[in-house]
């Protein structure tokens, strides 16, 4: 008989998890998500453009300006949005993105700097479960180091400080330091909206430090006895897709609470 498969977590899981775990077990443990998350436009807008961007970089940037926003019109995702207008507006903010985009890509490709991973999810084994990312790209410099690429759609500035404190950020770098072991590795984030960028580099005893937090917190989530976890009113509630859910659980306590 085959052995159980671990659990796997991703960046994602563990933010959902610290934000509320409520929220993690109603999406992971209990899967009612689907009832209760809809798209929304930040989300088809980052998917778009990370779906045309794909297309570029695949294409060893070829593509002309022109081309490029013809991928992206071909890769939006128009769902989420409240009407046309909505839409409109986000899609000719998502043109200007990509066009002012285009240069950028293909200097980095002249600079010498050799795309290694495009959309690509990477694992690495933590023990008792799996940790998992999916990085927007991953560059190899001509000196051999390794920088991962994060492309952000919504923000319009970042400062290394950001990316050093970025959970995501350091979780793709933990799992590629451990399959490139010796390899300088540093993250990057990319605001697409301005151009504006900055990156970061955990040092060897930062890496080791962050792997031992990981370990604890994510053997913590994935052990964790959910039955007993109950909804609690924290700040995030008010834009919570769950939260008509959570005020009916409250309800219920309310009305067999003793006098």
């Amino acid at each position: 008989m085959a052995p159980p498969k671990k659990p796997t977590l991703s960046p994602t899981r563990i933010l959902t998890y610290l934000e509320c775990p409520m929220k993690y077990r109603y999406i992971y443990v209990d899967r009612i998500g689907r009832y209760y998350l809809h798209a929304l436009p930040q989300f088809s807008l980052g998917s778009s453009l990370h779906r045309a961007l794909q297309d570029f970089h695949a294409e060893g940037t070829a593509l002309t300006r022109e081309q490029l926003v013809e991928r992206l019109q071909q890769s939006w995702i128009p769902a989420g949005f409240a009407d046309q207008t909505e839409e409109e507006a986000f899609r000719r903010a998502a043109q200007e993105m990509v066009e002012a985009y285009h240069s950028v890509g293909q200097e980095r490709v002249e600079s010498g700097i050799e795309i290694l991973f495009l959309e690509k999810i990477l694992r690495t084994d933590m023990g008792r479960f799996l940790l998992m990312g999916r990085v927007d790209r991953v560059d190899r410099h001509p000196d051999g180091s390794l920088e991962i690429i994060d492309y952000k759609s919504g923000r319009l500035a970042v400062a290394p400080e950001d990316v050093a404190e970025d959970l995501a950020m350091g979780i793709y770098q933990l799992i590629l330091r451990r399959l490139y072991p010796g390899t300088r590795v540093f993250a990057t984030i990319y605001c697409l909206r301005t151009g504006v960028h900055a990156s970061a580099e955990m040092r060897s005893e930062e890496a080791e430090e962050f792997a031992a937090r990981i370990t604890v917190l994510g053997e913590e989530i994935v052990f964790r006895d959910y039955e007993g976890v109950v909804p609690v009113r924290i700040p995030a509630c008010e834009e919570c897709p769950f939260r008509r859910r959570c005020e009916a659980f409250w309800r219920r306590e309310r009305a067999v609470a003793p006098y």
